[in-house]
């Protein structure tokens, strides 16, 4: 009980490293207007961020696990082994489901740019756009995009579609900055909401690269 309470502590903190993108806003890009090639520069920043969250936490995470693995020890608490699981194989089934799931959210009315659009026009939903910009990043960047990323079989690819992930969850933010009070703004908005249908377009490129096992 008290391992599994340690455990529960460390992804308590890990979790809230990564729901705060959207609270502590990134470096602006001064104004620069985004097109497919700057997704390195974003992707860059992004993870400038990411690298900064970890070694602040960096030491209590490794205290916290250190103090567990004592714990654990001086109780002798046996802990149970699992086999891991081999990935599941690669079907031209499951790589149309995916990417379909990725494709319905960009071109479908009641998917993410199809939402994102009409409260955009609408004007006067600026927090319901922030709002939605936030539970995007979960159920779309987080799930669909995560799970198509896991089916890519060309490694360099696969490495590189990070990049795609990353340029998506920025342009939620940017969206999502230019909707706080005292910020809002529609044409930052619309700017951002082209730079994500662009990044969208580039990650469903990647479905051709799949190599489906026989």
């Amino acid at each position: 009980m008290v391992f599994k309470a340690i455990i529960s502590a460390i992804l308590i903190l890990v979790s809230s490293q990564l729901s705060s993108g959207f609270v502590t806003p990134y470096t602006n890009r001064g104004g620069i207007s985004l097109t497919p090639l700057s997704t390195q520069v974003k992707s860059t920043q992004l993870l400038a961020t990411t690298r900064r969250n970890f070694l602040e936490q960096s030491t209590t995470i490794a205290t916290t696990i250190a103090i567990g693995t004592s714990i654990s020890s001086s109780l002798a608490i046996p802990l149970p082994a699992y086999a891991k699981e081999p990935p599941p194989p690669i079907t031209q089934e499951a790589v149309t489901e995916a990417f379909n799931a990725i494709r319905y959210e960009l071109t479908n009315p009641s998917g993410v740019v199809g939402t994102l659009t009409s409260l955009i026009n609408d004007g006067n939903s600026y927090e319901e756009v922030m709002q939605y910009t936030k539970e995007s990043d979960a159920y779309f960047r987080k799930a669909k995009i995560g799970k198509a990323r896991k089916l890519l079989t060309d490694k360099e690819i696969k490495s590189g579609s990070i990049q795609l992930s990353n340029a998506v969850t920025f342009d939620l933010i940017g969206i999502n900055r230019a909707s706080r009070p005292g910020q809002e703004d529609k044409d930052v908005q619309l700017k951002y909401l082209e730079d994500l249908k662009k990044d969208i377009e580039q990650f469903l490129e990647l479905e051709k690269t799949i190599v489906i096992e026989e």
